[in-house]
């Protein structure tokens, strides 16, 4: 059994999507009484997170109401890696793993995106899924789609997280270590903090791997 960690560190003042809150690291005790104690300000998309329906949809499930099997089980691991920067995923790039997503209910794109982490284009450049490719993912059963990128469409993020959240499936975004990945199929974990009302949550998401 191998575990792989698909998560980015969490730092201060790092690098998040334009608009999103800035994340800081305040030191609320320094063993002033015997313990060290941090305060952590940031957003609910930071880093390695999941997005929940009420964070398009207003009236949709919060990551508390969302049952916690969503963010577990066993994965396809979709190999996309010939996307190009701000290529869009079709339908019928999509035909050609039907046979492999029988029995799962989760995928993860592996587009290989993960490498401009750190870089300036990793937040606007990325590939993402196309108006006609979202609704794929229901019709063939998919519940939870893992991405390396920072959201689903760069130019189209709001229409695709209205269809993908509006038909309650989970997005889980910028996915780390993804090429690490080396068997079609993994046990996928992205389990969000349970916070109520909320519209998502930072996760230390890791897949695991038999040999």
């Amino acid at each position: 059994m191998k575990i792989i960690d698909l998560s980015y560190a969490v730092t201060h003042q790092m690098q998040v999507f334009p608009a999103d809150p800035a994340v800081g690291f305040l030191r609320h005790h320094d063993y002033g009484n015997g313990y060290f104690v941090s305060q952590v300000i940031m957003g609910t998309h930071t880093g390695t997170h999941v997005d929940v329906p009420v964070h398009r949809i207003k009236g949709g499930k919060a990551v508390d109401e969302v049952p916690i099997d969503k963010f577990a089980g066993k994965a396809y691991v979709m190999d996309l890696t010939f996307l190009k920067p701000l290529e869009e995923i079709t339908a019928a790039h999509l035909d050609g793993h039907l046979q492999k997503i029988k029995g799962v209910r989760a995928v993860i794109l592996k587009t290989n995106w993960g490498e401009h982490f750190g870089r300036e284009d990793f937040f606007t450049d990325f590939p993402g899924i196309g108006e006609e490719a979202a609704p794929w993912f229901l019709e063939h059963g998919i519940s939870l789609i893992g991405l390396e990128s920072p959201s689903v469409n760069a130019l189209k993020h709001a229409e695709i997280h209205e269809c993908l959240l509006g038909k309650e499936i989970g997005i889980v975004e910028s996915l780390a270590n993804v090429k690490e990945l080396k068997s079609e199929y993994v046990e996928f974990f992205a389990v969000p903090l349970k916070l109520k009302g909320l519209d998502g949550s930072p996760v230390r998401a890791f897949a695991i791997e038999y040999e």
